[in-house]
């Protein structure tokens, strides 16, 4: 139970850290547009007016879109009714739509999840694709996942600019990240390894025993 707490509440806080740094600073810039809108509109140039609504529908744009990513990072993922690989193959498209890394994916074996598992695994991927696209500055990624009959391996590389693995280190949207990929791990009686360091990417182990 305190897991599932410690899970919601890193995801409050992810929220609250997302819309104040994204959503909440673009509506500020809107805002300020409209005021200069409101200034060209009173003396009458056109002209500047014009270019003031252009940049202004822009910045609706992005804050739509970073509403509509926020929603996406959000809802369960849906793996139903398809292959836990099938799910995999989508959400690294929908990572490269949103700007991410391209990612160089590998499989061996055949891989037999339950529900719980595929959704715990699907959650650090997702973090982990994330943290890529926001944080990390790679040109290079690398999906590896080696399924056996007794275990199930996934990891994931980066060649970007590193960090400091150590919790307190980490700023607040990050780390409550992390902290729920390692909370999501033990819910499935998983091993989750992180090993990072500035300047020379990162790896992310996951290994779930399976008999």
């Amino acid at each position: 139970m305190s897991s599932i707490l410690s899970i919601a509440e890193n995801e409050r806080r992810y929220v609250a850290q997302e819309l104040h740094d994204y959503v909440a600073q673009t509506l500020l810039q809107m805002n300020m547009q409209v005021n200069i809108c409101q200034q060209h509109l009173k003396h009458g140039d056109t002209d500047a007016l014009q270019a003031e609504l252009v940049l202004l529908e822009q910045q609706s744009t992005s804050a739509s879109r970073q509403v509509r990513q926020l929603m996406d990072d959000l809802l369960p993922p849906p793996i139903e009714n398809r292959t836990f690989k099938t799910w995999l193959l989508e959400h690294i498209h929908i990572h490269r739509q949103q700007g991410g890394t391209p990612v160089s994916l590998s499989f061996t074996g055949e891989i037999a999840l339950d529900a719980q598992q595929q959704l715990a695994i699907a959650r650090i991927i997702q973090e982990s694709l994330r943290n890529i696209r926001k944080h990390a500055q790679a040109n290079t990624v690398t999906i590896l996942i080696e399924s056996t009959a007794d275990r199930f391996q996934l990891t994931i590389s980066d060649n970007g600019i590193g960090f400091d693995t150590s919790i307190n280190a980490l700023p607040t949207g990050k780390k409550a990240g992390i902290e729920n990929m390692y909370f999501r791990a033990e819910a499935i009686g998983a091993e989750l390894t992180i090993k990072s360091q500035p300047k020379h990417g990162t790896l992310i182990q996951l290994t779930v025993p399976l008999s």
